[in-house]
Order: C-alpha cells, then structure tokens, then sequence
C-alpha cells in the first residue's frame, strides 16, 4: 500500500455542537477546485450533540483526509484551534467554522496566496439558503488590529512565531481582536483576496444578536487592557467621557446611515463600553499561548494511519 502523500495546506475547524451546520460546511469543502493534497481536521471541543459521530460518518467519502480531534479538555474556540494547529501536518494552515460555508474557490485561493503573503483574510458574505454567485457583503474591507479568525489563512511559521491562539481569552468576541493586536504588534500584516470568501450565517433571534454585540463590546474592553500601548487613547474613564459626550451625533449618524438596527447598535456598544470600563477593573488571566497547549488525543488514529505523535508534540 503506497503512502499517503503529505499535505501542502491544512484546514481546522474548531466546532463545539455543530451538528446542525457541519454537513453543509463539508459538502463545501469536499467540492473544492482544488488538486494539491490537503488534510481536514475537526477540533471538536467536547460536543454533547452528534458532531463527533457525523464527522466519522464522512471520513470513508471525503476527498482528503479527515482527521478529528479530542480537543474537550478545556472549552474555548483558542484551545481547540491551537489543538488544531499543533495537530496539522502542512506548513500552510486556513481556518473555517462548522456553521458558515466556504466558497469553492477558497482552498486554492488560501494556498495561492500563502506563497507571498503571510495572513490572508476573505470577504464574509450573507448566508442564502442555496448559493448565490453575488451574495451582500457583510465585511468587506481590512482594517487595523481586526481578523476574522473563522475565515483565516496563515503560515505555519507565523503562526508558531505569534504563539497561536490565546487559550485565557474565552469571552466571546475577544479572540479575533486579540489575536489581530498581536498579529499587528508583530508587524505581520494581512491581505483581502475575494475568492477566499465565505457565506456567514447570521444570528436569527434578534435577543442572541443583541446578546453578541454585547458580549463582543465587552470582550473589546478586555483587549484594550490587555494591549494599553496599541489602544492608547481607549483606557479608563476618560475614553467612556468622550463617547459619552459623542452620543447623541454617533445615534444620529447611525440612524441616518444604516436605521434602527445600527442606532441600536451604537447604543449597546456605548452602553458595554461604560460598564465595562468604569467599574474597578478585574484582573486579567495571564496569556495561554500555543506553547502551554497540552497533549490532545486523535480519535481513530489507528484507523486513519495517522502517527498519535504528531498530535501530542
């Protein structure tokens, strides 16, 4: 039996309950233009659903090989990326979540533009029921100190030079923003590629997407501590004034540019920002970073043929 050749790009989903989504997420995958060899790999955080049991399902018919992982440890989407990470094979690495839906052009893209760029970063398009060749632009642009990390392609070498995902930060929200001020910090510095896009579902309940704002303002809060050189101008009481006296022009301008959905929005995150800034500030966990990640075991290694070393290093 000859070997299986050695992937050139590795993709990880980190996914925690995603039975519901996952077999879309696959079936985009699987349907990728795209020749090279590559490895999948399903960091599964300690799913309660059937995730675990739906991804086995697929590994006989995949077109690449599936590998999955026990990453129920600890919870949060950074240990089971980092767990994703030191499991992956390839020196090229692109992240998706179990919930969205990579384009077809989104594998070949990643590894095209990895050969010049070290991080590149797609479009985040409105999720339709079935696919829409030219579906509205969620976020479109690059801006400084922002990632979306569920749509995320990077070297190896970067990713072990930044030190991965920080495994302290579980709030939602924070993850993306604390990785970009590190990333930023670093001087590493990305690149939008269209093809490299995804179609994002969007929360349905109006509640759960008040509830996101909220969290993610929060969590906007925590990295601006954590990172007081690179937000200067956003630390304590004084940062809270000047929005305070900012507000009612910020509700106006929202309203007229985007209607009661963005004056909302302004509102909850001015709202977040002041509660969590002006009480005494807790303290912050210290930075868990790739190299404090433990051993993660590999489920079905020994059918896959996979060497458990490579997972555990």
């Amino acid at each position: 039996m000859s070997a299986e050749p050695a992937p050139r790009i590795s993709v990880i989903i980190p996914v925690f309950n995603g039975e519901p989504f996952l077999s879309e997420q696959l079936d985009a995958l699987a349907a990728q233009d795209f020749a090279e060899p590559w490895e999948l790999i399903i960091s599964d955080n300690g799913s309660t659903d059937g995730t675990r049991a739906l991804a086995m399902s697929r590994r006989g018919s995949f077109p690449a090989p599936l590998r999955i992982l026990d990453a129920s440890a600890e919870r949060g989407v950074n240990f089971a990326r980092n767990a994703g990470i030191l499991a992956a094979r390839a020196e090229k690495i692109a992240f998706c979540d179990a919930d969205d839906r990579v384009f077809p052009t989104w594998l070949r893209a990643a590894f095209d533009e990895l050969d010049t760029h070290e991080v590149v970063q797609g479009p985040l398009h409105v999720m339709r029921t079935a696919r829409d060749s030219n579906p509205p632009v969620l976020r479109h642009a690059i801006a400084e100190r922002t990632a979306a990390c569920g749509n995320l392609g990077i070297r190896r070498e970067t990713l072990d030079r930044l030190g991965g995902f920080d495994v302290s930060c579980v709030r939602y929200g924070v993850a993306d923003i604390e990785f970009a001020s590190r990333m930023w910090k670093a001087g590493v510095r990305d690149v939008l590629v269209p093809e490299f896009g995804i179609d994002y579902r969007l929360m349905e309940s109006s509640w759960g997407f008040l509830r996101k704002i909220w969290s993610s303002c929060i969590a906007e809060v925590e990295v601006w501590r954590r990172h007081p050189e690179a937000y200067p101008d956003k630390q304590g009481r004084g940062y809270v004034a000047r929005e305070a006296l900012l507000f009612v022009p910020h509700i106006v301008t929202a309203a007229r540019g985007g209607g009661l959905r963005r004056a909302v929005r302004v509102v909850i995150t001015l709202a977040a920002h002041a509660v969590a800034m002006l009480p005494p500030a807790p303290e912050l966990p210290e930075p868990r970073l790739l190299d404090s990640m433990p051993a993660v075991p590999e489920v079905g290694a020994d059918e896959a043929g996979v060497d458990d070393e490579r997972v555990a290093n």
